[in-house]
Formats: C-alpha cells, structure tokens, sequence
C-alpha cells in the first residue's frame, strides 16, 4: 500500500499570473490543499502539471472545474498547454471571478494519461478572490467610449473629475458607492454598476444596459 501511495503522481498547481511557484502535490483520495498565494486576482488562471502527457479527451469542464461558495459551476474552460501535453491551464471565467468571493478548484479522478492511467485520486483546494479599492484603482486618466462617442476622464483622489470631449473641459465629481458608481458625463449625471475587467480596463453599465468602457 505504501509503495502503491509512493507511486503516485505528483500534482502541483501554481499561479501563472504575476509568480509562478512549483506546489507539489502527493495525490490522494480528494485531497484538500491551500494555496501559497491567497487571496488571488480576479483573473486568475491556475496551471496543473503532469509528469505524464495527459489524454486530452479526458479533459472536460467535469473533470478539472471550480465551483463558487453555493456550488455553482463557474464558466471556466480547461484545456492543455500549447506544446506541452503535462501541462492543463484553467482560465478564469471572461469576467473575472467576483471579488471577495472563495471558490473551489477541483481536479478529479477523471484525468488520465495517454496510456489510461488515473493521474491522480482528485485534489481540492479552496482559494479567495482579493478585493479591490475601486477608487484606488480608477484613479488617473482614462480614455472613455460611450455609445460611439470619445473622450478623455480624469478621477482625482478627492472624488472631482474632469471630462476633456473636443478640447472641451467639464469639471465635475464623482462617488462610488459598493459597485456602483455616479459621475456627471457630458452634462448629464450617469450612474451605473462598475465591473474591473483588468488594471487598464473597466467599465459603467447603467440600468437601461448602456456600457460606458475606459481603457489606459
């Protein structure tokens, strides 16, 4: 028995994004692993490496998934590395996981090497999404998009902004309030729910689904 444990593959799952850190892992029956890095950016992409090339017919939404705190699917699809068949990345979901949040990696018994054998008894691991200071993170000047129209925002750190549209300046404030966010635009007051795609991208989605994007 300890021979046949021994014998096992080692898994190691580690971050792509910013640091990359080999984690072995023995497998074992659901094992239960916490990361090194926690919590993690909203765009993370976990990464699971093999010491044998896996079958990629085995590699399905069913086999390598996370689920969030109610057990809900997330839509993130798994695949192999290009070039490396010991290599299976999990991308984040198209936008982001929420922050805040703990979801759980899992990775099950379904994988299997090119010769159908089973590559590991199934590893869990439970990792939480940081939370972002919205405002933190707007401040600067932004290339604005609302509905065709382009121009410039600037957010400054006590809450007043500027919209530069045509060599024409407006002055103006604006206020966040949880994900949600108010700021005069173009002479008019527009409020809607922010959503950080990246550090050089988000957007403002008002009621009646109109996008305002900003981009570095």
């Amino acid at each position: 028995m300890k021979m046949k444990l021994i014998s096992k593959l080692f898994v190691s799952i580690i971050s792509i994004i910013m640091l990359t850190t080999a984690l072995p892992i023995i497998s074992s029956a659901a094992i239960q692993w916490t990361p090194k890095e926690n919590p993690v950016p909203s765009n993370k992409e976990w990464k699971v490496t093999f010491s044998l090339p896996v079958d990629e017919q085995t590699v399905t939404s069913n086999s390598v998934y996370v689920v969030d705190e109610r057990g809900n699917k997330q839509a993130a699809t798994p695949s192999l590395a290009l070039g490396n068949s010991k290599e299976l990345l999990l991308s984040a979901p198209l936008n982001g996981y929420k922050e805040g949040q703990t979801y759980t990696l899992h990775v099950t018994d379904h994988i299997k090497s090119k010769n159908d054998k089973s590559l590991t008894d199934g590893v869990e691991m439970d990792f939480t999404i940081e939370s972002i200071d919205i405002q933190d993170m707007i401040l600067g000047t932004w290339k604005g998009d609302y509905i065709g129209i382009n121009f410039l925002a600037i957010f400054n750190k006590d809450y007043t902004s500027r919209v530069i549209l045509d060599g024409e300046v407006e002055e103006g404030v604006y206020s966040i309030l949880g994900d949600q966010m108010t700021m005069r635009l173009l002479e008019n007051q527009r409020t809607g729910r922010i959503n950080i795609i990246s550090t050089n991208e988000f957007t403002i989605t008002s009621a009646s689904k109109k996008v305002i994007r900003f981009t570095r």
